[in-house]
């Protein structure tokens, strides 16, 4: 009798390349906004006065400038997260060293324009 071992792809690795270096990665809980089906790596913003988060961007859909403290990146979405029938709780990265290609930015906002709003939160872009 002789033992003859089988591999099976059991699961595959696709890396997101969002992730970079090996600075602290701290997270927390938030509330995500209803209306918003967003990806791992978007750029959230805190909604003054709510106790919630939603994609940071400089401009609505209709082309005005938002105002709602939203505009200013904060934090970093951990998983894909799907709000759109109403607010979710999810995780978002407080701290860490990030790819900016794996990011998701919203209108008005360029990588440059929330590089250093992210660095005094001790979230730093690589690469």
């Amino acid at each position: 009798m002789s033992f003859e071992p089988s591999f099976n792809d059991v699961a595959s690795y696709q890396p997101t390349d969002l992730i970079a270096g090996d600075f602290n990665l701290l997270s927390e809980t938030i509330l995500l906004e209803a209306g918003q089906v967003l990806k791992r790596g978007s750029v959230l913003g805190h909604k003054t006065g709510a106790e919630k988060y939603a994609l940071s961007a400089k401009i609505d859909k209709a082309g005005a400038q938002i105002n709602d403290g939203s505009e200013e990146p904060k934090r970093i979405l951990a998983e894909d997260v799907d709000a759109s029938a109403g607010d979710r709780l999810t995780i978002a990265y407080l701290t860490g060293s990030f790819f900016p290609k794996g990011l998701t930015i919203g209108k008005g906002h360029t990588i440059e324009s929330i590089k250093e709003p992210l660095e005094l939160r001790s979230i730093f872009l690589q690469g």
